[in-house]
């Protein structure tokens, strides 16, 4: 399960965890994404995605695909972020 729940629109200096997560659980998921940096790869794009480019009928689906998936990454503001300090804060 995803740790962030709710709004997490780009932007955003503060994200809003799910109620239930605990600090031991975000430090795993943290490392593991933290492991994962010199692999990230390009995201799984939605069909709704590929349509909703402008030449996807013109292109073969694979390649539609992956523009799209191009077009949404952003690995170098991915790794800066994971590469920064974090702090976990439980507000009551």
């Amino acid at each position: 399960m995803a740790p962030l729940q709710g709004d997490s629109r780009r932007g955003r200096l503060v994200h809003q965890l799910r109620p239930d997560l605990t600090a031991e659980e975000w430090l795993i998921a943290l490392t593991t994404a933290r492991a994962a940096l010199p692999d990230l790869e390009l995201p799984t794009v939605d069909r709704r995605a590929v349509d909703g480019l402008e030449f996807s009928d013109v292109l073969p689906p694979g390649l539609a695909g992956a523009t799209a998936s191009a077009r949404l990454a952003d690995l170098d503001g991915a790794r800066r972020v994971l590469s920064e300090n974090v702090r976990f804060l439980r507000i009551a």
